[in-house]
């Protein structure tokens, strides 16, 4: 029997030195797609192919129970992307925590941790070194809890005539400045940084609050025109046209950069659909259709009250039509393509 029990023992150690061995590279495999812990900083990332995104506030990125409610909603509409207020106008601190950004990716959902840098627009110049560096560093914590894209919003000077002693190069050179200094600051994080602009940027040239394509193109990775028809006042045409209003500002978007992405914001609310004479479903669908055709690299739908029934069911009926579409960039075969004025 003890002859038995020895030849028995060095099997036993044998498996059992086995099974240690496959824990520890299961441990290690959870732990090579973890979703936030600095060991996983380095490594590999897929981002979506084509965005299809949705906005969210923070009082909604922040609860696990309203954020898994859109999460579930999302995956069913085949929504790979959603972006993410971290904080809120009084607080610089990133109210996003952790578990949440997992819970997206662990959806197949990329989180984009959005930053409001100066709300309204800039109103006073220069701006003191510490509120640029406490918007850096919510970045910087917002790629620490798993945001693998940061996006800059209110990157800009204010809309209305306020500094007008600084000249255009001025402006130019402090946005582009920022968002310069917050990429070589988060590089180690291997984070994307975007940038929103007026829908208008792509569009014009010399524009007042500080937005060019051609600069931003060398210091961001990707460029997210406000495309919303609703906004572009200037112009009844565009205003009733929601696909030409999405295609031209894509298009052109696409065309004055080297680098940089285009993700365009879409209108996912209501205001302003009379002119088109297009119900609200089909309003949303022709500026899905315009973004594939227009060659860009995806769309996000904003809805500041987060009403996404409508416009998530769009997008579902959208790709059950069209599945070819489901991360195509390209023009759909068949579609009209609108001429760029």
């Amino acid at each position: 029997m003890k002859k038995l029990a020895y030849l028995l023992l060095p099997a036993s150690i044998a498996i059992f030195l086995c099974f240690e061995s496959i824990d520890n590279i299961w441990s290690q495999n959870k732990e090579s797609i973890g979703f936030s812990g600095p060991a996983n900083i380095g490594a590999a990332y897929k981002f979506p192919d084509f965005y299809r995104g949705i906005y969210l506030t923070v009082d909604s990125a922040r609860n696990m129970e309203k954020l898994s409610r859109f999460v579930a909603m999302s995956k069913e509409a085949r929504i790979n992307a959603m972006v993410l207020d971290i904080h809120t106008s009084r607080y610089d601190i990133c109210q996003v925590p952790r578990e949440n950004v997992e819970l997206c990716l662990s959806n197949g959902i990329h989180p984009i941790a959005r930053i409001v840098v100066f709300p309204d627009g800039l109103k006073r110049f220069p701006v003191p070194e510490a509120e640029i560096k406490a918007r850096l560093d919510l970045a910087g914590k917002a790629c620490q809890y798993g945001f693998r894209e940061i996006q800059f919003d209110y990157i800009r000077f204010n809309d209305y005539g306020i500094l007008r002693n600084l000249t255009l190069q001025q402006k130019y050179d402090f946005i582009e400045g920022f968002l310069a200094r917050a990429k070589e600051q988060l590089k180690k994080y291997n984070a994307r940084i975007a940038a929103d602009v007026f829908g208008r940027i792509p569009l014009n040239s010399k524009d007042s609050i500080g937005q060019r394509m051609e600069g931003l193109d060398k210091v961001v990775d990707i460029i997210c025109p406000m495309a919303y028809p609703s906004h572009y006042t200037w112009s009844q045409k565009l205003m009733a046209d929601p696909y030409q209003t999405v295609y031209l500002t894509s298009k052109k978007g696409k065309d004055r950069v080297k680098s940089a992405e285009i993700v365009t914001y879409i209108q996912a609310f209501k205001m302003k659909l009379g002119p088109s004479g297009l119900t609200y479903n089909k309003y949303i669908e022709e500026q899905i259709r315009a973004v594939h055709d227009a060659g860009v690299r995806g769309y996000l739908m904003w809805n500041a009250r987060q009403d996404y029934a409508v416009p998530l069911q769009v997008v579902k009926n959208y790709y059950l039509a069209s599945p070819e579409m489901i991360n195509a960039a390209g023009r759909k075969s068949g579609d009209r393509e609108r001429q760029v004025d």
